[in-house]
């Protein structure tokens, strides 16, 4: 099943894409175009329909949050219809040249993504002809993640730091501490609009991060409280009473799942002790 939804913010157009190979899609991508700069390009599962909806946009450069699947799909065939600049940062120009494998379940969910070796790297900020965008690094989620922010407006656009206040599962490569970090630096901005790369929040955005700091605080604490009692990532994982989700495990060969989330904490643990010495 696809779905596809526009809708509009202030100055901001949305366009939000669902694909799921079984029944309604469960998590969607968002585009967003704001005075000719479009913000991402969607997944390659739906990169015909994606590409209809947006190709008659004023386009005149692109920015990619970061490298996953959902968010840099369709560069190739943007950049070739807008003959326009795209633009990330530094470290996602790079992983573009080469990216990283994805799991089965990620194909299935979004699509391949193909390399791009033409991005731009921009790391203070990206300027339209009425706004100006300030890039802040958010990585956690995934190492090159940023955000863009419009202090006159107010305008966040988060790419992946919110999601939703409760995480079900972590990619195996995620930083909890980092996404704790993240959020915290983000706080500090002033906004109240969330236009997330998935789950937009057009009211009480700060306070629903704050909720998602809280959840991940507390989480961090509890597997960190047993780790220091010797408990392994497979006791603290039973101790806690945690459910798997064993389908998007075993579709995504371990890549995506619940169990990623204690292995993050005992890493970021682990990896703070041999800082310190």
């Amino acid at each position: 099943m696809t779905i596809i939804e526009t809708f509009d913010f202030e100055e901001i157009k949305g366009f939000k894409f669902g694909y799921s190979p079984f029944g309604k899609p469960k998590l969607y991508s968002h585009i967003y175009f704001i005075d000719g700069l479009m913000i991402d390009t969607g997944h390659t599962k739906m990169a015909s329909k994606i590409f209809n909806h947006v190709k008659d946009l004023p386009v005149k450069q692109i920015f990619i949050t970061h490298h996953h699947e959902d968010h840099s799909g369709n560069i190739a065939r943007m950049q070739g219809h807008f003959n326009c600049p795209i633009y990330a940062s530094k470290l996602c120009s790079e992983m573009m040249k080469s990216p990283p494998s994805i799991s089965f379940a990620q194909k299935m969910s979004w699509g391949n993504r193909p390399a791009y070796k033409k991005i731009i790297p921009q790391s203070d900020f990206l300027e339209t002809e009425n706004y100006k965008f300030e890039i802040i690094p958010i990585p956690g989620h995934a190492a090159d993640m940023v955000a863009l922010y419009e202090p006159k407006r107010k305008w966040l656009f988060s790419s992946d730091l919110y999601v939703n206040s409760y995480i079900a599962y972590f990619l195996e490569n995620e930083s909890t501490s980092e996404q704790i970090k993240s959020i915290k630096r983000i706080l500090e901005l002033d906004f109240d609009v969330l236009l997330c790369g998935h789950n937009p929040q057009f009211k009480n955005g700060k306070a629903k991060l704050k909720k998602k700091l809280l959840f991940l605080e507390k989480f961090f604490e509890l597997v960190s409280n047993l780790y220091e009692k010797n408990y392994s990532a497979e006791q603290i994982f039973k101790e806690l009473k945690l459910k798997e989700f064993w389908y998007v495990r075993m579709m995504s060969n371990g890549h995506l799942s619940k169990m990623n989330m204690v292995k993050s904490v005992i890493r970021d643990i682990e990896n703070e002790m041999k800082i310190s010495q």
